[in-house]
Parts: C-alpha cells; sequence; structure tokens
C-alpha cells in the first residue's frame, strides 16, 4: 500500500511542478483573471467528483464557510500574481523561486505573528533561506533585470501565501480535502462575478489551450491536491513535504524541455539552498508548504 501512496505523492509534485508551464502557456491566449476562473471552475468539477468517490458529507458549519471564504479571495489574489508572473517572467524561475520561497516566508510570518522564539538551527535556515534567494534573483548585478514584472509579481506570490497559509490554518472542517473544495468554489464564483468576459471564447481556442488547461485544473491542481492531503493523512506531514524538491526540480526540467528555457547556475544554486533551508524548518515546525 505505502508503495502506491509514494507512487501517488511523487505524481503529484510532479503534477504542481508542471503546473508553472501550463500557466506560462495560457498566458498566450486569456487574461490572468480569465484563467484563474477556468483554472477552478474546472478544479471545482474534478473536486466534486472526488467528494463523490470518497463519500465526504459536504455540510459544514458557517464559521468554516465563511473562512473558506476569505481564503478563496486570498487564492484569486495569489493565482493573479502566479499568471501575471509566468507571463512576464520565466516559468522556471517561479517553478523554483515561488515554491521554495513560500514555505520560507511562511515560516517567518507565523513566527513573527505569535511571536515564537526562532533558535539557531531555525536562524541558520532563515538565512539559507534568504542566500538563496538573493542567488536566484541575481542580486549581486543590482539591475533593472532584479525589478522584472516576472520577478516582482513571484515575489508577490511568495509574499502572499503566508498570509493564505495563515488564514486558512484556522479552518476545522472535518476534510481537508472538503475545505479544498470549497475555497476553489469561492474563487470561481468570485471571479466569475468581478471580472467581465466572454464566456464562450475558449471554444475558439486549440487543442494545446484545452490540454494545457485541463492539466493546470484537474491534474496540477484536483489530482495533486486530493493526493498530497491523502498522503499526508497516511504518511504525515514530515514525510509528505520530504519529496518537496520534486516541485521545482519538475518545472525546471518542464521548462527546458517544452518552453526551452535557459536554466541558470545561480537559479540552481539558489533553488538548492532554499530547499536545504526548507528541509531544516520543516524538521522544525510544521510549516504548511504551497507546490503551485
Amino acid at each position: 500500500m505505502n508503495k502506491i501512496t509514494y507512487f501517488l505523492l511523487v505524481l503529484a509534485m510532479i503534477a504542481w511542478g508542471e503546473t508553472w508551464v501550463s500557466a506560462k502557456i495560457l498566458g498566450n491566449y486569456l487574461s490572468a483573471d480569465e484563467l484563474i476562473f477556468w483554472r477552478f471552475f474546472f478544479t471545482t468539477i474534478g473536486m466534486i467528483v472526488v467528494l463523490i468517490l470518497l463519500k465526504i458529507d459536504m455540510k459544514e458549519s458557517k464559521k468554516e464557510i465563511f473562512i473558506a471564504l476569505i481564503s478563496a479571495i486570498l487564492l484569486s489574489l495569489y493565482n493573479k500574481f502566479f499568471f501575471l508572473g509566468t507571463k512576464y517572467g520565466l516559468a522556471s524561475f517561479g517553478g523554483v523561486f515561488v515554491t521554495v520561497m513560500n514555505p520560507i516566508f511562511t515560516f517567518l510570518f507565523i513566527s513573527l505573528l505569535y511571536k515564537t522564539l526562532i533558535d539557531k538551527v531555525e536562524k541558520v535556515g532563515l538565512l539559507l533561506g534568504m542566500l538563496g534567494g538573493a542567488f536566484m534573483l541575481k542580486i549581486w548585478n543590482l539591475n533593472l533585470e532584479i525589478f522584472s514584472l516576472g520577478n516582482i509579481y513571484f515575489l508577490l506570490a511568495a509574499l502572499t501565501w503566508p498570509i493564505l497559509t495563515i488564514t486558512s490554518g484556522k479552518q476545522n472542517m472535518k476534510s481537508a480535502i472538503l475545505f479544498s473544495f470549497y475555497m476553489f468554489l469561492f474563487t470561481t464564483i468570485i471571479q466569475l462575478i468581478l471580472i467581465d468576459f466572454n464566456i464562450t471564447n475558449i471554444f475558439k481556442f486549440d487543442f494545446k489551450f484545452w490540454i494545457n488547461i485541463l492539466i493546470l485544473s484537474l491534474w496540477g491542481t484536483t489530482f495533486a491536491t486530493t493526493v498530497y492531503f491523502y498522503t499526508v493523512d497516511k504518511l504525515g506531514s514530515k514525510i509528505a513535504s520530504s519529496f518537496f524538491f520534486l516541485v521545482p526540480l519538475s518545472a525546471i526540467i518542464f521548462s527546458k524541455v517544452f518552453l526551452k528555457e535557459n536554466i541558470t547556475l545561480p537559479l540552481i544554486i539558489g533553488g538548492f539552498l532554499g530547499l536545504i533551508a526548507v528541509y531544516i524548518l520543516n524538521s522544525r515546525k510544521k510549516v504548511a508548504i504551497n507546490k503551485k
């Protein structure tokens, strides 16, 4: 049974890494707001199937529903930065920088918010994380490349995720999968209400669009999210998160193969330092890790 669980977990990590490439490709078709809607529209449909198969009761208290709604607003904002970052920046950079810096910033935000003491080992982890981020940004160049639109949006995404993590961490639904469903559903509704677009436009697009939107939503979100929470329940968060290195690694590989992006040495070094930092911090405290 564990072998199947581990295999599914590996697939989930790879799926999260691939989402950066699909997002980059989809940016040529629709605006960020439209992509957020379609991503979570199809994801929500997929989650309904999951809930039915797992026989999860959808009834929840108003308090938990409200937390899911607030989390959905933050998820919409995060995805706005996610899609704009991939549109103007490199998918490989975002796939490494954001996924590595998310848990590091989350750890730092939680420590500051709850005023918890940071011991020497944790300080080393944070230092390595910041050093890794500096390498990825090639901060020594001190040129305009650091402040490019893509990099700014990726940084904003990494800074938004801790707020979402802290907010969603207050929920106490019967299942994390159920909470994800409500959060994805509300994100879809929010986008539908706030943006003005022709909902029939997607039927004009080619196969490339459809395969990537379905990969992003059903494979990279519905499947990966469900499997991750399933494996956390079976294996524990510490073991599940130890597979985290596969996310930036797969993002780099897919970006190189499908987008022909140039993978720089600073990105590899920075990503490696960041992964060490995440390992150190995750082994000390439970830090929620986003993969996409």
